[in-house]
C-alpha cells in the first residue's frame, strides 16, 4: 500500500455518442485541470457507478479490456496503458479487489490531445460513458 493522500479531484467522463464510428475518443477540455500537476488517475466501470452524473450508462468491464488510454504530456511525452489497468477497485460478486490508485509523477496532461482508443467494434462502447477520477495538485 501507497502513501497517496487525496488532496483535490476532478470527475470526468468521456462520452462516447450513438452512431459513433471513431475508435479515437479524446477526453474534453477540462479547464480545472489545465497546467496542473496530476498525481493519479482511475477509471471506473458499471460495478462501480451505473450511471454518471450526466445521465449515462457507465462502461462495462468488457469494455474496458478491449480500450487503451493515451495521456499526452506537455513537451510531447505520452504514456499508453490499458484502460483496465487503471481500475483500482472492484465490486464484481466473484472478484472483489482494492488496490492503490494508479500514480503518476505530476506530469501536465494535455487533455484535448488525450484519449480513449476503441480495440473493438465500436458499436458496444456507444451511447456510455468512461469515467474516470483525477488526482491532482492544486498550485
Amino acid at each position: 500500500m501507497n502513501n497517496f493522500k487525496i488532496k483535490n479531484a476532478e470527475y470526468v467522463e468521456v462520452f462516447v455518442p450513438n452512431g459513433n464510428t471513431k475508435q479515437t475518443i479524446y477526453f474534453p477540455d477540462l479547464p480545472n485541470l489545465r497546467n496542473r500537476p496530476i498525481e493519479g488517475i482511475e477509471v471506473y466501470s458499471v460495478l462501480e457507478q451505473g450511471v454518471t452524473n450526466t445521465g449515462y450508462t457507465v462502461q462495462a468491464v468488457a469494455e474496458l479490456v478491449n480500450a487503451t488510454v493515451t495521456l499526452y504530456f506537455d513537451g510531447g511525452e505520452y504514456i499508453v496503458v490499458p484502460a483496465l489497468s487503471l481500475r483500482r477497485v472492484d465490486n464484481g460478486t466473484n472478484h472483489g479487489f482494492f488496490q492503490d490508485i494508479p500514480n503518476l509523477a505530476g506530469q501536465n496532461i494535455v487533455w484535448t490531445k488525450s484519449y480513449v482508443q476503441l480495440n473493438a467494434s465500436v458499436a458496444s462502447f456507444q451511447n456510455k460513458s468512461f469515467l474516470f477520477n483525477v488526482y491532482y495538485v492544486r498550485n
